[in-house]
């Protein structure tokens, strides 16, 4: 039995935190905000006694008046250096550096090229970062008289689900090999990697382990994939680890899986949740990996005014002078010249409010500066449960619990749920515009209102018809591989849709997508005709010259010759080369793509999904590809176990153990929610 759940440990590291902050000015690094977020938000600092909130950056200070300030941070030695500059342009008197990171990862990275063995071997690396980070801290204040503390609480989690756990902090990990998919040697260790590739192993492994301390558990390890070894490896004879596991007593087993061994399942179209396609349609909120931003403008109005005004009607055309002069002697004049009107107004301003707010804001269309709804609200039960739903119901039972609570703030007294045979994205959209204007309701049941706007943005989303095009693509592709692997015309097929996809109004990066599908899918069962790849690579190049403005974030002066965008298809088609060849070190789940169980045609079963069916089989098959440090295999299902993966493959999992009939306890973890283009940018490189 587990002592507690990865929920359980998020909320008493901020507890922790709150236990802190009282007087404080806290300082948060963008990770830690995100997390914070799932955990109720910025008010659980307000209340719990901080007298401001600020964002971990060198642009900021504190007033002079106040003397406390709390760092949550991550300790990367960019975000010390922002600590320092903060320290030195204000007046503190008492610093509280929170330590997301555990401090003997902290000292190896403070001593990065040092031969610190003989202080770690002792144990001793946590108390001499604390020593070294404590020095720091009073240095940077410069006063005599200060105090100073150093402490680790490992706030690095989010939990969607009472099942499902995410790390922020370590949205950016990806199995890398000095920025390739597959290492250039056959014996790989840490130090075979970059030195931030290395720091972001440490950093996982060393989170899992504090994770794993709260919560009492002593794990097995077992791994499947190069990447994953590493990890194993130092959750397994690190000595911070190797103590943990002498005082532990819950037995667990751990499943740590490469993602690149099967990218088929987060590169498809292919949705089975809400939640994958509200992320697949709208934008991530600022600063976050992930929760969206929803459009809040339909509950807004601008025209509310009331009071009656006494007009003087003149003709303006008997004077024209002095509207037309730039003359301007009253501040009014002046600043009606300058600011845009208020929207909806012709006789008053907009003034711009963000100054005075730590919310961060998206543009609307109309770019009107709009506060960003959201989907996860921490501290409304009924929220919670919708979210749970999005995961883990069908759209239709999602969007009958949306109407039915809005049903209940309904000001215009629409149709009861139990007299509906079907609620439509238009249906909840007329009960949430009910509500426009109308600030106490909004106030009241903001949560809800704000999910129902992100369900039927994104179900009314042009965004959808791309989708649904792409899946019935994928959908062809499967069918063509099925029938002809040997020699497939599928990357011909491909060529076409990009050279037309502007009139079938599909982006490039989709495209892209179900090109890494494809790819992956195929693995080294498939070897496609090299002319055909040779004339994808072609096309590839004229689509980037042609939409790398779109395609890139920070496009490259290269992109806009067409030598440049050559050069960037021969390294895609290179990188999704890698990608097919990545299930050629294991032995029975090379292939993903499977008979159906109808009989017609083939479906997609990923490798995870294999590994889970046979590990619940009566059979108990032997499981070849998952590798432990000892030889054998434990009995893995008495203990539970904890996995990597998507969204959609957490249906499938938790389907497969409960139909097995064993009785189990089934957590996954992953680093970040992704969609299809984001997981095709993680694997691409772009």
């Amino acid at each position: 039995m587990m002592s507690g759940s990865p929920k359980e440990f998020g909320r008493a590291c901020w507890n922790e935190v709150y236990n802190r902050i009282i007087g404080a000015v806290v300082f948060l690094d963008d990770n830690s905000a995100e997390c914070l977020h799932w955990d109720g938000g910025l008010f659980n600092l307000l209340t719990g006694g901080a007298v401001a909130v600020k964002s971990l950056s060198p642009f900021e200070c504190a007033k002079k008046e106040h003397k406390k300030a709390v760092f949550i941070t991550q300790s990367t030695s960019t975000q010390l250096q922002t600590i320092r500059e903060i320290i030195r342009n204000s007046d503190f008197v008492h610093c509280i550096l929170i330590s997301c990171m555990s401090l003997d990862v902290v000292y190896l990275e403070l001593n990065e090229g040092k031969d610190v063995t003989d202080v770690v071997s002792a144990g001793k690396a946590f108390t001499e970062a604390t020593k070294q980070l404590e020095g720091m801290l009073v240095e940077w204040m410069g006063k005599k008289q200060c105090s100073t503390e150093v402490l680790h609480v490992p706030i690095f989690t989010i939990c969607p689900t009472n099942a499902v756990f995410l790390t922020p902090p370590y949205q950016k990990i990806y199995p890398l090999f000095n920025g390739n998919l597959t290492p250039e040697s056959n014996s790989i260790d840490l130090y075979t990697l970059s030195s931030e590739e290395r720091s972001q192993v440490r950093r996982l492994a060393s989170g899992l382990n504090s994770m794993f301390e709260s919560m009492n558990l002593k794990e097995d390890v077992f791994y499947m994939g190069v990447y994953s070894s590493l990890v194993a490896g130092v959750l397994e004879n690190s000595p911070v680890c190797l103590a943990r596991r002498k005082n532990c007593t819950n037995p667990v087993s751990l499943l740590i899986i490469d993602r690149t061994l099967d990218l088929c399942g987060v590169t498809s179209h292919s949705m089975e949740c809400v939640l994958d396609k509200v992320m697949s349609v709208l934008p991530r909120f600022p600063g976050h990996s992930n929760d969206v931003a929803v459009d809040m403008s339909p509950l807004c109005v601008a025209n509310n005014c009331t009071n009656p005004v006494s007009l003087l009607i003149i003709d303006r055309t008997l004077d024209l002078c002095g509207v037309t002069s730039h003359s301007m002697e009253c501040v009014l004049d002046k600043v009606m010249s300058v600011l845009p009107r208020f929207p909806g107004h012709s006789n008053d301003v907009a003034v711009d409010m963000s100054p005075l707010c730590v919310a961060n804001i998206i543009s609307h269309p109309d770019d009107i500066q709009l506060s960003a709804g959201c989907l996860y609200h921490a501290d409304d039960d009924a929220c919670t449960q919708t979210f749970d739903y999005m995961i883990n119901k069908s759209q239709k039972e999602v969007m009958f619990d949306l109407y039915n609570k809005l049903s209940k703030i309904d000001v215009q007294k629409s149709p009861g749920p139990k007299t509906l045979l079907k609620v439509t994205p238009l249906s909840i959209e007329k009960i949430v515009i009910a509500s426009k204007g109308n600030y106490d309701i909004i106030g009241k049941h903001i949560g809800v209102l704000q999910q129902a706007l992100g369900v039927v943005q994104t179900l009314k989303s042009p965004k959808r018809n791309q989708m649904e095009l792409v899946m019935g693509l994928e959908r062809q592709v499967h069918q063509s591989l099925a029938a002809s692997r040997d020699s497939t015309s599928v990357l011909h097929q491909i060529s076409q849709l990009i050279k037309t996809r502007k009139e079938r109004n599909l982006p490039l990066e989709n495209l892209l997508a179900l090109i890494t599908h494809v790819y992956s899918l195929t693995g080294t069962e498939v070897s496609f005709n090299k002319q055909h790849e040779d004339t994808l690579a072609e096309m590839l190049s004229v689509a980037i010259f042609e939409d790398h403005k779109t395609l890139l974030s920070n496009p490259d002066p290269g992109m806009a010759t067409p030598e440049g965008c050559a050069e960037m298809a021969s390294k895609i088609m290179k990188k999704l080369k890698d990608v097919s060849q990545m299930r050629k070190i294991l032995n029975k789940y090379t292939s993903v793509l499977k008979a159906s169980e109808s009989g017609l045609g083939y479906e997609y079963v990923g490798v995870l999904q294999q590994l889970v069916h046979e590990m619940t089989s009566c059979e108990r098959p032997e499981l070849t590809d998952l590798r432990h440090r000892h030889d054998g295999f434990k009995d893995i299902l008495r203990t539970g176990f904890k996995s990597e993966k998507h969204i959609i493959a957490y249906k499938q999992l938790h389907r497969s153990m409960i139909t097995s009939g064993v009785d189990n306890t089934l957590i996954i973890g992953s680093t970040k929610f992704v969609n299809p283009v984001e997981a095709m940018r993680d694997a691409l490189a772009i």
